[in-house]
């Protein structure tokens, strides 16, 4: 008689058990959003994955509420995956082809100006994702790894963003609990937003030691098609090489670094 051994047998998997089945069923909606090269509607996406609307509406909903999928711009909703997802894996699509649309004009601000030269791109209305970075020429430089996150009131891209997004969003936003990072961090609403303005007239934001002691930068935002902010270009440095007197000229710079991008999205 041929006896087993019950510890080599594998345990019995569980199966039917409903978070074991909504885990399954969000997965699969993750994946059927990073196949697509566009953003893609709730009755397009029940019919790949052969489930009822309204479960495919609800797993989105959490799946948007935990940062991993967003809504896309545009008059009808569709659904694509969240720039969040890049600190897990690099298969967005559409962050792929905005850096590859990027990466030169990265690579061409980052010889004008020597310094390290960060590309961003919103998270849902909270953060900034970094998905790119040119180093600088230097031996003393600014560091941060791709995928590090930023939050939008303690970063020069974050304020240009919220100078692109009308008042009342922006607004909106800043009245949220913001966290103090740093001494120089702000938390107050009026400031921050006084900032936003002057950021939206002078077309760039200025960040000094707001998110990392020692680092200061200046930065703007990139839109898409409808004028959405959707990215935002920084030249970081360390506060040695910082020198007020040439904000304006490295403004102009990643301003107009942050116009070409936008310009080859549209073309």
């Amino acid at each position: 008689m041929t006896t087993t051994d019950p510890a080599a047998e594998p345990a019995p998997q569980p199966t039917g058990q409903p978070g074991t089945q909504t885990l399954i069923r969000g997965l699969r909606v993750l994946e059927a959003l990073t196949a697509q090269d566009r953003p893609i509607g709730v009755g397009e996406l029940s019919r790949i994955l052969e489930l009822p609307k309204s479960t495919v509406q609800r797993l989105l909903r959490t799946l948007e509420q935990e940062g991993w999928a967003q809504t896309s711009n545009g008059a009808v909703t569709r659904w694509q995956l969240s720039p969040r997802l890049l600190t897990l894996a690099r298969r967005d699509t559409l962050s792929k082809s905005l850096r590859e649309v990027a990466k030169p004009h990265l690579v061409a601000l980052a010889a004008r100006t020597g310094e390290t030269i960060h590309f961003s791109v919103l998270d849902r209305d909270v953060q900034l994702v970094l998905i790119d970075r040119v180093d600088s020429i230097h031996p003393v430089r600014t560091f941060n790894a791709i995928g590090a996150t930023t939050a939008l009131h303690t970063s020069c891209g974050g304020k240009a963003v919220l100078a692109m997004l009308p008042p009342a969003k922006a607004e909106e936003i800043l009245a949220r609990p913001l966290e103090k990072v740093m001494p120089n961090t702000s938390v107050d609403p009026q400031h921050l937003m006084h900032q936003v303005l002057e950021a939206r007239e002078r077309g760039y934001a200025v960040n000094i030691s707001e998110n990392r002691a020692n680092v200061c930068a200046v930065g703007a935002a990139v839109a898409d098609s409808s004028g959405h902010p959707i990215a935002a270009v920084a030249i970081s440095m360390p506060d040695i090489r910082f020198d007020p007197a040439r904000v304006p000229e490295w403004g102009a710079w990643v301003s107009e670094t942050a116009r070409a991008i936008t310009d080859a999205l549209a073309h």
